[in-house]
This record gives structure tokens, sequence and C-alpha cells, in this order.
């Protein structure tokens, strides 16, 4: 039964769960068998060694033989140290035999009646050389002649025969079960394989089916959707129109953000000219450089995310600039115009209030739509209503910045940095840019304040307050953060520029020093610690985490360093 249709789906489970069991098991059984194979490979090689240790000892006690023989053939003291020497080690070969086959009973048995023959076949040879020392040389070998030791060893060889052949039968028993291990072995594994591969390919093939089917019920879905949605929109285009502009005055001078403010022209500009894309601009405090803080439509010209003031006609001249049917075809450089296209007209809205460039609306739209004066003059009245709002909104941020600075140090208090953090992260996001926060301690400051008083304490940290102020650019953000913490945010800051501008602060309040009651105290020293966005996250609060543990780390590592999250 396929396994894609509704009746089948509760047995997806159960087939996934015995496919996973097998593979499980062929896992378990292979381990097991490599584990089984290592130890029939250990007991081979064991096997070897016996054999090979048998050999040792009947070529040991042939050398003994040897050297015996050629003392009493040549009667030179030199042959006779060779016998002497030779006579250990084969008794050495013999005991080693012996630890060999401790693992086996019956071979252990034989291994010591064979050091036996050896001991004594040895002992029959140290007989005829002492009867060569004592009765000499022709002595000696008429007894060899006469066969003295010749059974003991006819009796060593057949004992070492009979090890070896012992030990081979040992040696093909274990060859076979391991032959029939691995036998067993391959059958279970491809079993184990080809089973849940079976398995997994009928549920992948079920998934498949049914995954077809829902993307196209989805399609028709949207498609349904988007039908309804054209209908409505049609219905109800003019009726929202006029709703709109009415309301957008009125909530326009409730916002409370420029960002805000922005959002709601988007918004308002899609409502009410739908078949328009643009952009809402801001000018920054320096006047160098625009950036965009809202977007609206699809942009039928391509506009810059950053651009310069002298780079539109609008704000070079303080009045709308338009381009299309009737009003020839002079973009601004911002505009990426293809050549020869000509079936877009456009409009750049300049945002002014009181003589002063605040901003500038950018839309454009195809030729096609109709009603260009309407929507032109339209635009200019939404522009005219942002403009206003946007002076009273830095009016109101600059009245709420006044009342966010810490009094002792000048610094923006903790309050400020709450609020102005996460809008810097939302900036550097939209730009694609990094955005570092550097969490400063001063170290041992309890201990400056329980020698010097609370007012040297103070005064110190104004003096780092000061110093904070001054190794930092208009646009970043140096605040008090609590106590002897400090937090520093700068936006546009990666990581290693992050640290270097650690070290400078750091440097630069270990040089610190306060005048307090005719006294010169400090310097201190100051642990910092660093978190970057994106890399420790895109949210205020684990930026700070991330920037607190890494300024623990710093004391935790001895104090005054830089340490980066």
């Amino acid at each position: 039964m396929p396994l894609a249709t509704p009746r089948s789906r509760p047995l997806r489970f159960a087939a996934f769960m015995v496919a996973a069991v097998l593979l499980v098991a062929v896992g378990v059984a292979t381990v097991w068998g490599i584990r089984g194979f290592a130890r029939g490979a250990e007991w081979v090689e064991h096997s070897y060694q016996v054999i090979a240790g048998i050999g040792g000892v009947e070529n040991a006690v042939r050398t003994v033989e040897s050297t015996a023989r050629g003392y009493r053939l040549t009667d030179r003291p030199e042959q006779q140290a060779e016998y002497l020497a030779a006579v250990p080690v084969a008794l050495t070969q013999a005991g080693a035999l012996e630890s060999l086959t401790r693992d086996n009973p019956a071979q252990l048995q034989r291994a010591q009646a064979l050091r036996a023959s050896v001991e004594a076949r040895l002992a029959e040879l140290d007989a005829l050389v002492e009867l060569q020392n004592t009765q000499g040389a022709e002595q000696a070998r008429l007894s060899s002649m006469a066969g003295i030791g010749q059974g003991e060893s006819t009796r060593l060889a057949s004992l070492a025969s009979t090890m070896r052949a012992a030990e081979r039968a040992l040696l093909d028993a274990r060859r076979s079960d391991t032959l029939l291990r691995a036998n067993l072995l391959i059958g279970f594994v491809v079993l184990g394989i080809v089973m849940p591969l079976a398995l997994l390919g009928l549920l992948l093939s079920g998934l498949l089916q049914e995954t077809r089917r829902s993307r196209s019920l989805e399609r028709e879905a949207r498609q349904a959707m988007r039908e309804l949605e054209a209908s409505v929109v049609l219905r109800d285009r003019l009726s929202e129109q006029r709703r709109s502009l009415g309301v957008y005055a009125g909530l326009l001078q409730s916002c409370q953000n420029l960002d805000e403010a922005m959002a709601m022209t988007a918004n308002v500009i899609a409502e009410l000219l739908p078949h328009t894309g643009g952009r809402c601009y801001t000018l920054r405090a320096s006047q160098n450089l625009a950036e965009t803080t809202a977007r609206f439509g699809a942009e039928q010209i391509p506009s810059e995310e950053l651009l310069q003031p002298d780079h539109c006609w609008a704000l070079r001249r303080g009045q709308p600039h338009r381009t299309g049917r009737g009003h020839g075809h002079v973009y601004c450089r911002h505009l990426s115009v293809e050549p020869g296209q000509s079936d877009t007209w456009t409009v750049c809205v300049p945002l002014m209030a009181q003589g002063t460039s605040l901003g500038l609306l950018h839309v454009a739209a195809p030729e096609a739509s109709e009603g260009h004066d309407g929507d032109v003059a339209l635009l200019e009245a939404v522009g005219e209503q942002l403009s206003l709002a946007m002076v009273n909104l830095q009016l109101r941020e600059t009245l709420r910045v006044q009342s966010l600075r810490d009094p002792l140090t000048g610094l923006f208090n903790r309050r400020y940095l709450e609020e102005n953090l996460n809008r810097e992260i939302q900036r550097c996001e939209r730009r694609g840019l990094p955005l570092s926060v550097l969490m400063v301690d001063v170290d041992h400051f309890k201990r400056f304040n329980d020698e010097h008083g609370h007012a040297a304490g103070d005064a110190l940290l104004a003096k780092i307050g000061q110093t904070l102020e001054q190794l930092t650019r208009d646009e970043d953000i140096a605040c008090r953060y609590g106590g002897e913490e400090f937090t520093v945010v700068l936006p546009e800051t990666d990581g290693d520029s992050a640290r270097r501008r650690a070290e400078e602060i750091r440097s630069a309040i270990g040089a610190t020093t306060v005048n307090h009651l005719r006294k010169t105290l400090g310097p201190n020293t100051a642990s910092i610690g660093i978190a970057t966005f994106p890399n420790a996250g895109d949210a205020p609060s684990r930026l700070l985490e991330v920037a607190d543990a890494a300024l623990y780390r710093a004391k935790a590592q001895g104090r005054d360093r830089v340490v980066s999250g």
C-alpha cells in the first residue's frame, strides 16, 4: 500500500522506527563483527607464534647438537664456548613456548613434556661433553656412535610434530569460524541495509506525492486569494484614499519617532498610490548623506540605498523634480536608469522645513498609469505634512535626549542605551554593516572608593566619562551603564576595529589621573568586553549579555585587558 494515502499515514512512524532500528542493529552488528574479527586475528596470530615457538625450540636444540658435534670432532675450545652459549638459548625457547601455551591446557601439557625432553636431551649432550673433557674426544665419539641420546632426540621431534599438528588444527578451526562469522555478518548487514532503504524509499515516495498535492492546493488557494484581493482593492480604492489621507495628517503628529513616521508615510503612499513604488530618505545631521528609512511598492527605477544630496535635483534646487511625459527625462544621479527607458515617470519631493533640508521622498510609476498630476500633488501634500512632523520629532528628540544624560559623567544613561541600541542595530542590519558594543568596567573601583572616599570615586568616574567622550565619534553612543560600568556602542564597526578602539580606551583610562583635595589619584585600569553584531546576536539584550560575559572573562584573566565575546 502506498504510504501517501490518509489511511496509511499512521504507518509512517512505525516504518521509520523499523528502518531506524534495523540501521542501528546493522551498526551494532558491524561493531560486534569487527571486534570478533579482531579477536580472531589475535588468536590466529597466537597460533602462528606457537608454531614459530615450536620451530624455535627445534632449531635451538639442533644448534646445541651441532655445536656439541663440532666440539667432539675438532676438540677446539671455541667450539665448546659456542656449545655452552647455545644451551641457555634452547632452554629459554622451551620456556617461552610453555608461556605461550598457558591458554590451552592440552598444548601446555605437551609444551611441558617438550621442555622436559629438551632438558633431557641437553643433559645427554652435556654428559658427552663432560666425557670428552675427562676421557678424551675419541671416547666421546665412540659413545656418540653407540647411539647414546638418539631415543630422546626422536621423542623430542615427535612431541614437536604433535604440538605443531595440534596448533595447525586449532588454526584451521579458527579460520573456519572466522569465515562463518564473516558470511553471517555480510548477510545480516546486506539485509539490514536493503530493508531500511526499501522502507525509506516508500516513505519518501509517499511524502513527495503528498507534497505535490499540498503545493497544488496551495497554488490554487493563493490564486483564489489574489483574485479576491484584487476585487476588494478595486472596490475600496477611492474611498480608502480619501480616508487614509485624512487620517494620515492626524496620526503623523502622534508618531513617537522618525522611523515610525517614515513607516506610516510609506504605508499611506502604498495605500493611496498602489501603482507606485519608491523610498523615503532621511538626511544625516552632517547634511552630507541621505539614507533609506522606508520603502513602499515595487521600484520601477531602482534608487541608491545611500545618496549624496548633490546627486538629487530636488535637494539641490529645494523643489520637486519630475521626469516623464511633458517634463523631460533629466534623471537624478541616484537613479539607475537603463538606456532608452522612457516608460516610467518619477518625482523627487524634498522634505524641507524652515529652509533646512530634512530628507527626500522619491516615487516612480509606469507611464501607463493615469492621473500623473493628481498623484504628484498628493505626494507634495504628503511631503509637506511629513516635513512638519520631522521638525517636531527632532525637537522632541532633542528635549528627550537632554533628559537622558547622566549628571555625573555627562554621558548618556542606561535608559538612552536601551532605547537607541535596538535602533542602531536595525539601521546597521538594513545597510548590511556590523555594530560592536564595548562593556567597560573600572578595575578595583570599590577599593578606590574605600581608600579615597566616594567624592574621589565620583571625580574618577567623571574623568573617565570625559575620556570616553573624547575617544568616541559623533555616531558612537557612550553611556554610563551603572556604577563603575560604562557601555560604548560603535555603529558600522567590525570586531577587529572594535578591539583596536577598545585598546585605545583601555590605554587612555590606564593613563587617567584625578586631582582631588590637592592629591593626584590614579591611574586606574579598566577591563573591557566586546560583542559584535551580527556574530554575537541580533538582539540588544543578547549583545549586552555577550559583552558582559566577555568583561567577566577579562576580569578573571587578570583585569586591565580587552576580551572579545
